[in-house]
């Protein structure tokens, strides 16, 4: 009987975990709807871990329920006993909610805050792309030339890098990263953005229309300052400078 009813105590207490792998299953398959669903039921359950319900947060975070994902992270922010880890990733993403309900600054020191203890790529991407949107050039480049030391594979860390270079004025840096980034199959629009930008700027039209192109084909994310209207915008202004050229 103690083992049967054992048994069934840890069958109970892993369902939160059973519902997040579930759920993570079907949001790598393109269910997003379904694999919320599942997040929701694991949340549900008191004994569901800070990570399964910070990862619920940040999915209804990229999912644009901001003050959603910000009602599930508040309440644990203070929670003590948190792995290092899981106390790092809870205030990472509370940094994000920050930042998409307009306060870009605490977003910032958040993440700084978690920088003095933790550091992992993930840390570099947003503290490196959040440096930029505050503007503060010089400090940006100085992090995510920090960050490249820290991961030089990662090509959200190389394009934060480049889009430095680019916001200092230096384009030729800034180009040769984006001429590696643009050969390779990224999901994201940025890196042809900016060098359809810098090949603008150098009267490289034909190839600034084919970077916008491309970046046209690749999906918004909410998690990003950059949208389709402004590459659209950009992609005009190549067409128009290219025209008159030939006048």
């Amino acid at each position: 009987f103690l083992l049967v009813a054992f048994i069934i105590y840890k069958l109970v207490s892993i369902r939160p975990i059973i519902f997040a792998i579930t759920g993570n299953s079907l949001y790598s398959k393109g269910d997003k709807e379904k694999a919320l669903s599942y997040f929701k039921k694991a949340y549900a359950i008191k004994s569901c871990p800070p990570r399964v319900a910070t990862s619920y947060a940040y999915l209804l975070l990229r999912d644009r329920q901001v003050e959603e994902s910000r009602n599930i992270l508040e309440p644990l922010l203070n929670k003590k006993g948190l792995k290092l880890q899981d106390k790092a990733v809870m205030h990472m993403t509370y940094a994000l909610v920050l930042w998409k309900q307009g306060d870009l600054d605490s977003a910032v020191n958040t993440l700084e805050e978690v920088y003095s203890y933790f550091k992992s790529s993930t840390l570099y991407e947003s503290l490196g792309y959040l440096l930029l949107l505050q503007g503060n050039k010089e400090k940006a480049l100085s992090f995510n030339l920090e960050a490249m030391d820290y991961n030089n594979d990662n090509d959200m860390i190389k394009d934060n890098l480049a889009q430095s270079y680019y916001a200092v004025g230096d384009y030729d840096k800034a180009e040769e990263i984006y001429v590696d980034l643009t050969n390779k199959n990224l999901t994201f629009p940025e890196p042809f953005y900016y060098y359809g930008l810098i090949l603008k700027h150098k009267d490289n039209l034909a190839k600034a229309e084919e970077m916008f192109k491309k970046a046209l084909t690749l999906k918004e994310s909410f998690l990003s300052e950059l949208k389709k209207e402004k590459i659209e915008e950009e992609l005009k202004k190549a067409l128009l400078k290219a025209e008159r050229a030939e006048i």
